[in-house]
This record gives C-alpha cells, sequence and structure tokens, in this order.
C-alpha cells in the first residue's frame, strides 16, 4: 500500500472530525511536533479548493472539508479554485511575485464582513479560471463571478483578504451591477462580456489594472472578493466618492486620483 502523504492525512482526520479544525488540533491529532508543515498543506489544500480556511468563532483560522464548511461566502478566507482547474498549477509556484517584480501587498483599508453586510453590500465569489492573461497594463486573469445579483443601478467593492484580516481595496459605481458581474442581461440581450472586470480583454484600461492587481493578489493565495450594492441612479457619484474618501482609497487602495 502506498504511504499517505501529508495532505492525505489531513483530510483523513477532517474527515473524522465531528467540526473544523485549526492547525494546531490537526498537528496534534498527527503526532506532529511542529504546525509549520501542516500550514503550509493546508494552504495548498485550500488552493486546490480541497479545503476551506477561515476564521472560527475563536479567531483562530480552521479548517473544514467543503462539504462541511459555513454556506455564508464571507465566512470562508478565499475562495480556491475546483481540483484540477486550471488555476491549481499555480498554487505550488510560492513565494508568487507581482507583475512588478515583488511581494504583492495587501492593500486598501481594513473592515469586516459584519460591517460591510451591515452597510447594504451582497458578497459575491470569484471563480477563478487562469492566472496568465496577457493585458497591456500586465498578467491579468479571467474569473466567473458567483452569487446572486440585483438588477439596476449600484456601488461594489473589491475586497482583499488574508489569515489575519479583511481590507477593501476598491470602491466604483455602475449603471447595472449585473452588467459589471456577470458581462451580460438577465434577459440574454445586450450582452457586453468583455467589458466586466472578470473577462477584461476588451474592457476599459480602469477595470484592466484592477484586473492585474486582483490576479496578483490571487497568486499570492488571498481571497478576493466582489460585493455589490443597489443605489439610486441619482446619489451613485455621491456614495462612490463618500466611500473612496471613508475608506482612503486613493492613498491606500487601488481608486486613482
Amino acid at each position: 500500500m502506498a504511504r499517505l502523504t501529508l495532505a492525505d492525512r489531513i483530510l483523513e482526520e477532517l474527515r473524522r472530525s465531528s467540526g473544523p479544525l485549526d492547525d494546531d488540533d490537526l498537528a496534534g491529532r498527527l503526532g506532529l511536533n511542529h504546525r509549520q508543515a501542516v500550514n503550509q498543506a493546508c494552504r495548498k489544500l485550500a488552493l486546490a479548493g480541497r479545503l476551506y480556511r477561515y476564521r472560527g468563532p475563536w479567531d483562530k483560522i480552521v479548517n473544514e472539508l467543503p462539504s462541511r464548511a459555513p454556506v455564508l461566502p464571507a465566512a470562508a478566507i478565499r475562495s480556491a479554485p475546483p481540483a484540477g482547474s486550471p488555476v491549481e498549477a499555480h498554487a505550488s509556484v510560492a513565494p508568487a511575485l507581482s507583475s512588478r517584480g515583488g511581494l504583492a501587498a495587501l492593500p486598501g483599508f481594513v473592515v469586516s464582513a459584519l460591517e460591510l453586510s451591515a452597510a447594504g453590500f451582497i458578497p459575491l465569489e470569484l471563480r477563478i479560471e487562469r492566472l496568465d492573461l496577457d493585458l497591456p497594463c500586465g498578467t491579468g486573469c479571467e474569473w466567473t463571478t458567483v452569487g446572486s445579483v440585483p438588477a439596476g443601478p449600484g456601488v461594489y467593492v473589491f475586497t482583499v483578504q488574508d489569515d489575519r484580516e479583511l481590507r477593501v481595496a476598491y470602491a466604483g459605481l455602475t449603471s447595472h451591477l449585473w452588467m459589471v458581474t456577470k458581462g451580460r442581461l438577465q434577459d440574454g440581450q445586450g450582452a457586453r462580456g468583455g467589458q466586466r472586470y472578470g473577462r477584461p480583454r476588451h474592457a476599459g484600461a480602469t477595470r484592466q489594472r484592477v484586473n492585474v492587481l486582483i490576479a496578483e493578489q490571487v497568486r499570492v493565495g488571498r481571497r478576493v472578493q466582489h460585493w455589490v450594492r443597489p443605489t439610486p441612479a441619482e446619489a451613485l457619484r455621491a456614495e462612490e466618492e463618500r466611500l473612496i474618501s471613508s475608506w482612503k482609497l486613493r492613498q491606500n487602495g487601488w481608486n486613482r486620483r
């Protein structure tokens, strides 16, 4: 019989467990003196979509099988691609570098998922499908946005999350939330797929730039989410500016002056 790898042992232990386990729990159950090997293995499993890592009730990062993980997308540390997807090949590259040659910094303003939800924002998942998209401003990515999107105008933000904190990195506005996330109208008419962030080949310069920045964060194993909130058309510009200013996104995020 082939010897089980550490990853196999971790998954087997999670199957036996009645609930999520943090890295220390797993190390103890597996008879390991140091948690670092478990931490690295769990990160790779999360990148491959074989487990979820998220902040548990005692503010520790825990691991859980996808079939048992919390339903709310905001609970997971990152949205991992399915095992065997094109993105899985990038998961073993560490440390991942940004298009500018350095380790991508964690951008933006510290928030919490509860704060965003209380403000009316709806979290959407990014199902990353490739990370090697050549764009004029760098190497971007393609994704499909997963989640329920309201029709009509609204404001939106992109957040970046690592094992310690969640930050809002970019805020914008749109005349149609469905178009900016899904790239087409719900009735199938007026498709404009190239203009959404996740399919940026024919998008404007700003959306291509933000796409490249998102790709940098995904490549270093961070979770990126798109949050949307319906907003009356006449209030869009003022609300976008309020968000950018209050979160100082021109100073520490991706919005430009």
